[in-house]
């Protein structure tokens, strides 16, 4: 702590303030070497010597939240991830053109959009996870939290949410190319009518509600007192409503995975395997983030929290989900290809069928010339 030097002035670290100045702007000293008031903060250890002036103007001061301190691990896994981030950025755009394509006339049930959502949801998501990661490395750096961690903490939460739309889209797209593949194959099987039909049209607004409910109560809030590390903000009740939201999206995008089973057999026995992984993973990260808000010790939003929490629990179930649907996109056709393949399929065993009657109509034919003669 600072002591005094004179009858005017008090000292801290070999350095020498005026304690009449200091109180008349509202600065004090504090134990971590910094001098601050509610509007402003610098350092007073060691190299940082900042001068006063009678007017309350700091010269030669340097920032609390400047980066001094070398990276260590958060940081570094935070570059790491944000490169892989990038790296998967390509893929997507990749996919997103393949699957994205058209090759068809459009058709008004089964629009082309529907296709692309999950590809756009995957580019939002790698784009937070992109601006997480390289603000992580400013959080071993600075001395005290300001920007850098609000903007790897905030994006972190964003990434919930918008990992979630990639899987609901994903699900719910498989649905739909059930649905078209058994149209294609009988226009009149499936009614636009039915309880189906009005299943599949308000399950996308509840998994949305949720799913918008989760980014509001985490997201839209304020940010400083979790920048000053306080625990009862980081696992508030509106962290913990979020979390158990988001669990209830999940949940949606497993009801309707249920439901598309049910109306599409046989075609819906054949599940992808990206849908369980995908669904798996996201359970770990909303897992995660129920365990983060009850417990701050492995919360991303504490400042000494362990890497081998957020990272393995929180971003690499993002990029699992990710790089599942990256495999799954080369493996798989696009929509409209594998619709026209089908029907030139179909064309080629009714042109079969037409062939072999017209065979027969002529041995019934040449059979009945013999008998005549």
């Amino acid at each position: 702590m600072a002591k005094p030097f004179n009858s005017s002035h008090i000292q801290f670290e070999g350095q020498v303030f005026n304690e009449t100045v200091l109180r008349k702007f509202g600065y004090g000293i504090y134990s971590n070497g910094t001098l601050s008031n509610s509007s402003r903060c610098y350092l007073v250890f060691d190299i940082y010597r900042p001068w006063m002036a009678p007017n309350g103007s700091v010269f030669n001061g340097t920032s609390c939240d400047s980066p001094i301190n070398p990276v260590t691990t958060r940081g570094a896994l935070g570059i790491t991830f944000a490169v892989l981030y990038a790296m998967v950025i390509v893929f997507v755009c990749v996919h997103l053109r393949k699957h994205g394509a058209t090759h068809l006339p459009p058709e008004k049930r089964f629009r082309l959009v529907s296709r692309r959502w999950q590809w756009y949801w995957l580019l939002a998501t790698c784009a937070c996870g992109m601006i997480s990661g390289f603000t992580a490395i400013d959080i071993d750096r600075d001395y005290l939290m300001g920007t850098p961690f609000i903007l790897s903490v905030l994006f972190y939460w964003v990434m919930l949410p918008t990992t979630l739309a990639a899987v609901w889209e994903m699900t719910r797209h498989w649905g739909s190319f059930m649905e078209r593949q058994t149209v294609e194959g009988n226009p009149f099987e499936l009614s636009q009518e039915d309880r189906r039909s009005k299943i599949e049209f308000y399950a996308p607004l509840v998994f949305y509600l949720f799913a918008f409910l989760t980014f509001f109560l985490s997201i839209l809030r304020s940010w400083n007192p979790i920048r000053k590390g306080f625990k009862s903000a980081i696992t508030d009740p509106r962290f913990r409503a979020s979390a158990i939201l988001s669990l209830i999206a999940l949940l949606v995008i497993v009801f309707s995975l249920c439901v598309s089973i049910h109306y599409y057999k046989p075609l819906s026995r054949r599940i992808p395997a990206k849908i369980p992984i995908c669904i798996t993973l996201a359970f770990v990260r909303v897992a995660f983030a129920i365990a983060c808000s009850w417990e701050a010790d492995i919360n991303p939003l504490s400042i000494h929290v362990s890497p081998a929490y957020i990272y393995p629990l929180g971003y690499l179930p993002s990029l699992g989900i990710m790089l599942t649907m990256i495999v799954a996109g080369y493996t798989e056709m696009n929509e409209d290809l594998f619709i026209k393949k089908s029907r030139a399929e179909r064309i080629r065993l009714a042109d079969g069928e037409i062939e072999k009657g017209r065979r027969e109509a002529l041995k019934n034919e040449e059979g009945l010339e013999k008998v005549g003669e």
